[in-house]
């Protein structure tokens, strides 16, 4: 620990500083009609996915050509079912909304969509492997699926925010890495009150609609981030299934949650160098591998 604490204290390494993060949806007037929201947010949506691939693009730009990468740990933290908890509440909602897309809209069984969830990692991602919906309906359906009255179900997190502001003073760079729509996790921290905690959102855009269940989104959240190495990657989630992956790609892994959505019962992941309760319990001391607490390289 002596060591560690030296290290610490002589790197005069750089890391990202986290802004806050602007919300790009507006809220609307009940009177509005369906189509005038849909028109007005799927524009806002364009915008922002437009401005996040730029940012993409930039980052890969610069690490490919031998820029200064974080060398201290990075931390991609999911969002829904990880940074907050209300007993898939939430989860159990945009579930409701996704069938009645798939069902009403699209023709689907009930209940495929789900299947395509658990087969593909999210249900955009079934449904576009399957041509089932092609890339011009993206935004509808992101902006249909994810319509739920989030402030009813999600609150400020003071102990959250302590948490995470001494992870943020510790120097090391926080990310969102999530499955759902950019704009919905924007909404999500800012009831939090954790926006200004991260440094950008890497959504199921920002990755080209890979999943979390494939290599490839690993690989370009890194490229996002900026990172080179990926045992200095560490990955806060509450799936096993993701979690399984991520260790695979050699990311330092905590499994955040104990209780599984569907069986309900204890999970246990073999593959994850920690299990947390809830977020709350993450501290870096504890969870950052010690090579990756100090931005000196690992020896070899």
């Amino acid at each position: 620990h002596i060591q560690t604490s030296m290290l610490v204290q002589r790197t005069t390494t750089k890391t990202p500083i986290a802004t806050p993060l602007k919300t790009n949806i507006k809220s609307t007037k009940k009177n509005e009609s369906f189509r005038t929201i849909l028109k007005r947010r799927t524009r806002s949506a364009r915008i922002s996915s437009s401005s996040a691939t730029n940012k993409s693009v930039k980052v890969e730009m610069t690490t490919s050509g031998g820029g200064d990468a974080p060398s201290r740990a990075t931390i991609f933290w999911d969002l829904d079912d990880c940074l907050y908890k209300n007993d898939w509440t939430v989860a159990n909602l945009l579930t409701e909304r996704i069938e009645e897309f798939t069902v009403g809209k699209l023709g689907l069984k009930p209940g495929y969509a789900y299947d395509l969830y658990k087969k593909y990692g999210t249900c955009l991602k079934g449904m576009m492997v399957e041509k089932i919906l092609d890339e011009k309906s993206v935004d509808e359906y992101l902006l249909w699926a994810h319509d739920v009255p989030l402030e009813k179900h999600i609150g400020r997190d003071e102990k959250l925010r302590d948490v995470l502001l001494k992870v943020k003073a510790e120097g090391f760079p926080m990310y969102i890495f999530t499955a759902s729509a950019r704009h919905h996790a924007e909404k999500c921290l800012e009831l939090l009150g954790i926006s200004d905690m991260f440094i950008d959102i890497i959504d199921v855009r920002a990755v080209e609609w890979a999943t979390k269940h494939d290599e490839e989104a690993y690989e370009r959240a890194m490229a996002i981030a900026g990172v080179k190495e990926r045992e200095r990657c560490v990955f806060i989630d509450d799936s096993t299934s993701n979690i399984k992956i991520a260790k695979k790609m050699g990311w330092h892994t905590i499994l955040c949650g104990t209780k599984g959505r569907d069986c309900g019962s204890v999970l246990v992941c073999a593959e994850a160098n920690h299990i947390i309760e809830t977020a709350h319990e993450f501290s870096a001391e504890k969870h950052v591998p010690p090579f990756a607490l100090a931005a000196e390289q690992p020896s070899k």
